[in-house]
């Protein structure tokens, strides 16, 4: 008896707090007795520490949680284990990039057993997901959402200015030129300052795949649509992570990810 699923409506209710709506929920899911939910991993340039802890625990207990209600879930947790900050600690340490990522990759692993984290489903990477990131580039800038740049691809924001500040109500007005950093990055091939990178040509030395507009290496927030889309189709339950990714990364995922899967003009 204790492994049988309860009934649906046997299930405690779940409240959850919709950050796009700004308001606590009822969680419902996509497929009756199914939950997908993605969170987003680390960045493997450094040992974990207490900030993952917090992250990676509260989704734990979700997890559990679903579980002991007799959800089936599926969970997917992601590693970008290519990335600026990974690149410049090689290139210090005279080492290959996979390297460092792979050692930190380890000890997430370690420390998430010591806490007693179950482990995902699934922990895609990057380096993994080359052709399905480049499929929706081609599909973004197909659908003129995106453009090519002297040093990449980037995102146009006032392609689709309507789905700025969803999760955090920022106005487009207000975003700083200059904003820099993995907010956009800095380079010379962008139009507008509010737009960001979702492909960055390589510069000498750095790790490179070959694309259509030339080789180089994903931007930071195409990264997560395409590994969520690989696993879960158009449409999951739970997207997750860290309450710092509200702005840049979770916003632009809103933004790549609905622009490429719905026709421009016609947006869920």
């Amino acid at each position: 008896m204790c492994c049988e699923r309860p009934a649906e409506n046997d299930r405690m209710a779940l409240r959850v707090h919709d950050t796009r709506r700004r308001k606590n929920v009822d969680f419902t899911t996509i497929e009756p007795g199914k939950v997908r939910m993605y969170v987003c991993g680390i960045t493997p340039y450094s040992p974990s520490h207490l900030g993952h802890a917090r992250c990676y625990v509260s989704f734990d207990i979700i997890h559990r949680w679903l579980e002991a209600k007799g959800y089936d879930v599926t969970y997917v947790q992601n590693f970008t284990d290519v990335d600026d900050k990974i690149i410049n600690i090689a290139n210090e340490e005279g080492i290959d990039f996979t390297e460092v990522a792979e050692r930190n990759i380890e000890d997430y692993f370690s420390a998430m057993d010591a806490l007693n984290v179950l482990r995902a489903d699934h922990y895609p990477r990057v380096t993994e997901t080359i052709d399905g990131i480049i499929s929706m580039i081609e599909t973004l800038i197909e659908k003129e959402h995106a453009y090519i740049g002297d040093d990449g691809v980037y995102f146009h924001v006032e392609s689709a200015p309507e789905k700025y500040g969803l999760l955090t109500g920022q106005k487009i007005e207000a975003v700083r030129a200059g904003a820099g950093g993995r907010v956009g990055g800095t380079g010379s091939g962008k139009r507008d300052h509010k737009d960001f990178a979702l492909w960055k040509l390589a510069k000498p030395g750095e790790p490179q795949w070959d694309s259509p507009w030339g080789a180089g290496r994903p931007g930071w927030h195409i990264e997560c649509s395409a590994m969520s889309l690989q696993f879960f189709g158009e449409q999951f339950d739970i997207h997750g992570g860290g309450e710092d990714l509200q702005f840049p990364h979770h916003e632009a995922e809103i933004f790549q990810s609905e622009c490429c899967i719905y026709v421009k003009g016609f947006y869920c």
